[in-house]
């Protein structure tokens, strides 16, 4: 399957694209020195970006809706949700969470916040959650290990670097084990414990971010040199330039409802996505008031959703048509992670207003 999209214009904007990178990841202002320095075009076997004018679509008119009333959201002043960030649908049918001080936590449907901290004060900086293929939910952190938690709170974590740089991405692949990025390379967890580090410099992987299980039995990743790449279980890596698809620093990226791999481009203010065979094109969201779009997840209406910058909650279509709604009213700022939930809704953390919440995906298309 291919993607078409309007032809528009590409308003490059650097202010935006050094607020993208402290979206995209936590990385310190040391490592986006080292990104804007060594952005070239990386080695490796690479597909060229659709370009085909008979593949695209009308031009269709981007939305902002500023009705907050498809929104809810929750705090817990007893708690204290502090800066929640990644978030995912657990196991056990509630939210699970990464936020400030050094806390994982869960949220039910109907609202109810719990914490948990790990016991021996080695969990730092959790960010990035997803569940297991052992029925735990595990997220990175920092110093070089994962945590895991149960679903009933305990929490661990394990190193996974020797060196000690921080995993950035996490995914479970369809093979049983975890995959994360490192900066020099793409790693495996197995049940068992044994992590295995494969060295992505020889195919041309730059720094790789955000990582996901593909539909094609392969696991995909973002790089910061704006490349998407896509290892098989056995460590075999292919990359794909991305940039004649006006893409800069690609971010989260999530397999799609159609089969393809989704992605947001922070750097560039758009959505992008790439076929199982490395064919990237991408859809512009500045005409919906999309501004550094950060996370993405497939929803249950058989559309991606997504967070931005903007303080709005983005959706689009297989077929590329954007729609941003406004959550200001509903103490939505700066909304980062999004994960399709256990009711039927996209939940989402609200990183500056210390709120978790959902959008209803249908009422939402019905207004």
């Amino acid at each position: 399957m291919s993607f078409s999209r309007p032809n528009k214009p590409l308003a490059h904007r650097t202010s935006k694209r050094k607020r993208a990178l402290a979206v995209l990841t936590s990385m310190s202002a040391v490592l986006v020195g080292m990104v804007l320095a060594t952005c070239t075009v990386a080695a490796g076997a690479a597909t060229p970006p659709i370009h085909d004018p008979a593949m695209r679509a009308p031009t269709r008119a981007a939305v902002v809706r500023t009705d907050a009333a498809p929104f809810t959201t929750f705090s817990d002043a007893r708690h204290g949700v502090v800066r929640p960030r990644d978030v995912v649908t657990g196991p056990d049918g509630n939210l699970w969470f990464t936020a400030a001080g050094d806390r994982v936590g869960r949220i039910t449907p109907d609202g109810q916040i719990n914490l948990y901290k790990d016991p021996t004060g080695r969990l730092h900086g959790p960010d990035r959650i997803v569940v297991g293929p052992d029925g735990a939910i595990w997220f990175t952190a920092a110093n070089g290990r994962l945590g895991r938690v149960t679903t009933t709170g305990h929490v661990t974590t394990v190193s996974v670097s020797d060196d000690g740089a921080s995993p950035l991405g996490l995914t479970a692949g369809s093979d049983g084990n975890l995959w994360y990025t490192l900066d020099n390379g793409i790693g495996r967890l197995t049940p068992s414990g044994q992590h295995v580090l494969f060295d992505g410099k020889a195919a041309g992987v730059l720094l790789p971010a955000h990582i996901t299980a593909g539909p094609d039995g392969n696991v995909w990743f973002t790089t910061l040199d704006s490349r998407v790449g896509r290892i098989t279980p056995d460590g075999q890596i292919t990359t794909f330039d991305a940039t004649a698809a006006d893409i800069a620093f690609p971010g989260a990226i999530v397999t799609g409802p159609d089969g393809n791999l989704w992605f947001s481009s922070p750097g560039s203010n758009r959505i992008g996505g790439v076929t199982p065979e490395g064919r990237v094109d991408s859809f512009d969201g500045e005409p919906a008031g999309v501004e550094e779009p950060s996370a993405i997840t497939a929803g249950p209406d058989g559309n991606l959703w997504f967070t931005t910058s903007s303080d709005r909650i983005g959706r689009i279509t297989p077929d590329g048509q954007i729609t941003a709604y406004d959550g200001r009213r509903a103490q939505v700022e700066t909304p980062f992670g999004i994960t399709a939930g256990p009711d039927g809704n996209v939940w989402f953390t609200s990183l500056n207003s210390n709120r978790i919440g959902f959008i209803q995906p249908f009422a939402a298309e019905a207004g």
